[in-house]
């Protein structure tokens, strides 16, 4: 049964090993504002950054700074009302040239650190080659934190075991269990200390900082719980009598640091509702104390010769342990099906493989115990060496997946690198046929150059398309004269398919083919990007008897009119007009286009006349409801003028 344990742990441990491979970032960060790989018309006043969890302002930090290596930024990050995911950074006015942004976020639900650069240009557009790779993302840990979170973790489970223990009288009659509540709360203190100094130490930041912010609190009151259980034990120690109701008081502090050491972690940032992880996830780690923790106080009482007392105490055990063992493998489950993006994350991610090693020595750990524990019972005062050897395996074995549990703390879950709510464009759709299904996603969503990144997966089964030529091609639907142009794209390390080129040139509705192709044929999955031009101030001016007007300011020397006569569901005659300055002429307009999407309706040109250098009418068919109307017109001079009028019709 030894040698078994030991070729387990050995396999276990090679395991843990693997698992231990980089992961992607706590922190996620889901947005940035220049976006990476951006090429700004004119400079930006800040930088924006939003992440997938709330980040500590206090502790975080970002710098942009110009090739020479000059910062611009003018003060550290601010909070951003209204918006607790992000942080903002005043910046000095920036010439023309290429920008790094290089950022360090502390998260404020885990303390967790996360480091990350990006570059984006003003004037000028970033190196392909800083474009392709658009964003590095680093996950800060140490293996001190690893450490910690080890020593705390097996601190509580030892003080969870031993006051249930006493409660539930499966222990020790001569004070083993006061002995192991003890240990265990030493292990916990130490734990606790060596988290706070890896914790500062991965922040920068000093004691009192690092105490101000929400991950101190953490720490504060996991302190403050170990302190009233370290009262408890000390008057069950002085009065015997108490002993007993002191040792469950004292579980009680441990179970209260429990919830505050898991609503500090993961279980905090999860996809699901934090309370419901939260609560899952302490339920996971309190019964866990109580068997494993449990097994310890067992193992600590059956010295000395067999006796019905501890024959009774295995079978009370026992029955507390088969609970004890359902209740962690479904929280467990449940747990890692909210860190998990898929089944495939098991194999493919250090968090995976890390929680597929923890399931295996939790097996492994109930096969033993299952078999132990009936020899036990059924030796009925006879002789327990085999059941202690046995148990004494069963709790090595549990060290380990405590060691794998702290190693889950420190890994970053595969939900945390999601890319939902990424800054830029993104555009997802299926083929004509239904059998592959295209998410596009553009690093900027301003026109110029851009960085595109597709995910190609099978419809039916929803594995990647790997091994094919995809390529995408672009066609503005605002500006039928305007001529297609194509990208083609690398598959990348991830399974995606990337490429960078210039092909949204200028702002307004993009129809984007991804056309894809492999041995077993070819496919086209049709989408639409809609990169945003400088904002436009609107008016609006509606007088009885008339027809209302819309007006847009282009720029500062162009402004465009249309009015729609009458503006109700049906035909209606569009009168459009370009003016200069303020309403001082027309603008000569060489060429014009009118496009209009009634209600969810396709995009469709429409017919004009003209009837001046910058005045044209269109008859329009409007629906009721949401109607928008694009002009784009280009003057003499070939500069292009463009607006989208929304205008939200009546019925007749």
């Amino acid at each position: 049964m030894v040698r078994r344990a030991a070729a387990a742990l050995a396999l276990a441990g090679l395991i843990c090993v693997c698992a231990a491979q980089p992961a992607s970032a706590h922190v996620g960060l889901l947005s940035a504002d220049p976006a990476p790989g951006a090429t700004l018309g004119a400079t930006p006043t800040l930088i924006r950054l939003s992440f997938s969890e709330r980040p500590d302002v206090a502790l975080s930090s970002a710098s942009v700074v110009d090739a020479r290596g000059v910062a611009y930024q003018t003060a550290p990050p601010q909070p951003v009302a209204g918006d607790p995911l992000s942080f903002q950074v005043p910046l000095h006015p920036l010439s023309r040239g290429v920008y790094t942004v290089r950022w360090r976020v502390d998260s404020a639900v885990d303390g967790h650190a996360t480091t990350g650069t990006y570059e984006f240009g003003v004037l000028v557009a970033p190196s392909a080659g800083a474009v392709s790779r658009s964003s590095t993302t680093t996950p800060v840990s140490s293996p001190l934190e690893l450490v910690a979170r080890w020593l705390l973790l097996s601190g509580l489970v030892a003080l969870l075991g031993a006051a249930s223990a006493a409660a539930l009288r499966f222990g020790g009659e001569d004070g083993t269990d006061l002995l192991l509540a003890a240990a265990g709360l030493a292990l916990a203190v130490i734990g606790l200390l060596l988290l706070g100094a890896a914790q500062r130490g991965s922040a920068h930041s000093t004691l009192a900082a690092l105490l101000r912010s929400p991950v101190g609190h953490a720490l504060i009151w996991r302190g403050v719980a170990l302190a009233v259980a370290g009262v408890a034990l000390l008057v069950a120690l002085i009065v015997p009598a108490a002993r007993r109701g002191g040792l469950i008081i004292a579980g009680c502090a441990g179970l209260a640091a429990v919830v505050v050491h898991v609503a500090g972690g993961h279980a905090a940032a999860s996809r699901w509702p934090s309370a419901l992880t939260v609560v899952v996830q302490s339920a996971h780690v309190a019964v866990a104390g109580v068997w494993i923790g449990g097994l310890a106080a067992l193992v600590l009482g059956l010295r000395g010769a067999p006796s019905p007392q501890k024959t009774a105490a295995i079978t009370r055990f026992s029955i507390v342990a088969a609970g004890a063992l359902a209740v962690v493998v479904a929280t467990g489950v449940a747990r890692a099906i909210s860190e998990l993006r898929s089944w495939g994350d098991l194999f493919s991610t250090g968090y995976g493989r890390a929680v597929l090693a923890k399931l295996v020595l939790v097996g492994l750990i109930a096969a033993i115990a299952t078999r132990s524990r009936t020899r036990g019972v059924t030796a009925a005062g006879g002789d327990l060496g085999p059941l202690r050897r046995s148990s004494r395996a069963e709790l090595a074995l549990a060290a380990l997946a405590i060691a794998l549990a702290a190693l889950l703390g420190t890994l970053a879950p595969p939900v945390s690198g999601r890319t939902a709510g990424l800054a830029g464009l993104s555009a997802s759709g299926t083929d004509v046929g239904g059998r592959v299904r295209v998410q596009l996603h553009a690093a900027s969503d301003e026109p110029g150059r851009n960085r595109f990144v597709a995910r190609i997966a099978d419809v039916r089964n929803g594995t990647p398309v790997q091994g094919a030529s995809v390529q995408l091609l672009f066609t503005p639907l605002d500006d039928p004269g305007v001529a297609s142009t194509t990208l083609g794209l690398s598959p990348a390390p991830d399974g995606t398919y990337v490429g960078s080129g210039a092909n949204l040139a200028f702002d307004g509705r993009w129809g984007v083919r991804t056309l894809i192709a492999n041995v077993g044929g070819s496919v086209e999955v049709p989408l639409e990007l809609d990169p945003v031009g400088p904002p436009q101030q609107l008016s609006v001016e509606h007088i009885a008897g008339q027809a209302p007007t819309y007006t847009t300011l282009v720029d500062s020397d162009n402004l465009i009119r249309i009015s729609p006569h009458p503006e109700r569901a049906g035909q209606s005659r569009l009168l459009v007009t370009f003016y200069t300055g303020a309403f001082d002429e027309q603008q000569r307009i060489r060429q014009i286009v009118v496009t209009l999407r009634a209600g969810r309706g396709a995009i469709t040109p429409q017919r004009v006349r003209r009837l001046g250098p910058g005045t044209f009418a269109s008859p329009v068919t409007l629906t009721t409801g949401q109607n928008q109307i694009a002009v784009i017109g280009r003057t003499d001079r070939g500069v292009r003028l463009r607006s989208v009028f929304d205008l939200d019709v009546p019925a007749r």
